[in-house]
């Protein structure tokens, strides 16, 4: 019995040591992929920073593609009010701070305010609007006119600043009947085709803040709105990457399309709680049409 054991487990030895009658083993395969680099972990100037839970492809570049970090808004009244009631500075400041980037805010009221720096401290000069005009047809005149005074304003928007957003007052909203509401389309892409010039530039074209019922009636209100539904569709915006559209009309509008009770003042600019919420939005919006772009 002993002898049949010990035979048995030579034949075993044999079988196993001559691959088991024929039947080759799958060899664990050899990665030949070349490993990834060690990173080097150089700081990049402006570059945000992920949180360990956030995938490195996800990481926002500051500026987006173009690097576009100088942000610039020209307004009036209600402009004013978004900037300094609203903290948009701040805003712009804190998400700095907690992204490593350098977001700067430049904006510009009116030609007796002139331009403020990203600190927030005016600079005692000004691009000399022409006319002080921000109605949609003074914007059409600034970013399509060929005379001097529209060239010269202008040109020092385009060469001091990269992302261009720009606002009509709430009187704008006021739009009678169809054929206004068209001319304000005309006017639109006219100024579309300039910026179709300059994709080196983000340009935010913005609706008009709406009316208080008591400043306007229901036609004039609903072709605010639907001239706002139109700055932000599609057949506006489709095909042209370097505009994008900040609706501050549907921001601050009810359903009926004036401006909602709880923002109302004695008139129909906002009031602080108007401007503290849309503030944050838009200096959110700023933020993230750079990175996107």
């Amino acid at each position: 019995m002993f002898r049949k054991i010990l035979t048995f487990l030579f034949i075993v030895t044999i079988i196993i040591g001559c691959g088991g009658g024929g039947i080759t083993p799958t060899p664990v395969p050899t990665s030949t992929n070349t490993p990834a680099p060690t990173p080097t972990n150089t700081p990049v100037s402006g570059t945000h920073t992920p949180t360990p839970a956030t995938s490195p492809t996800n990481t926002p570049t500051p500026g987006g593609m173009h690097n576009l970090t100088n942000l610039f808004f020209l307004h009036h009244s209600v402009g004013d009010g978004l900037v300094v009631e609203g903290n948009m500075r701040d805003v712009i400041n804190a998400y700095n701070s907690a992204h490593s980037t350098n977001y700067m805010f430049w904006d510009h009221g009116y030609n007796s305010d002139g331009l403020r720096n990203p600190d927030g401290k005016m600079t005692e000069t000004n691009y000399n609007i022409p006319d002080d005009n921000t109605d949609p047809e003074g914007l059409w005149y600034l970013w399509t006119s060929s005379e001097a005074d529209a060239q010269t304003a202008r040109n020092k928007i385009m060469e001091n600043h990269q992302v261009i957003a720009f606002k009509s007052c709430f009187p704008a909203s006021a739009i009678p009947d169809k054929e206004t509401l068209n001319q304000y389309k005309t006017w639109y892409l006219d100024m579309r085709d300039f910026f179709d010039q300059h994709p080196e530039k983000l340009f935010v074209v913005m609706s008009t803040p709406p009316l208080r019922e008591v400043d306007t009636n229901a036609t004039e209100a609903a072709n605010a709105r639907a001239f706002a539904n139109w700055l932000k569709s599609d057949e506006y915006l489709s095909g042209h990457p370097n505009v994008v559209c900040f609706d501050l009309f549907n921001w601050l509008a009810g359903e009926d399309n004036f401006l909602k009770d709880e923002y109302e003042t004695e008139d129909s600019h906002p009031n602080t709680l108007a401007n503290k919420t849309v503030g944050l939005a838009f200096a959110q919006f700023l933020i993230e049409t750079a990175e996107n772009y």
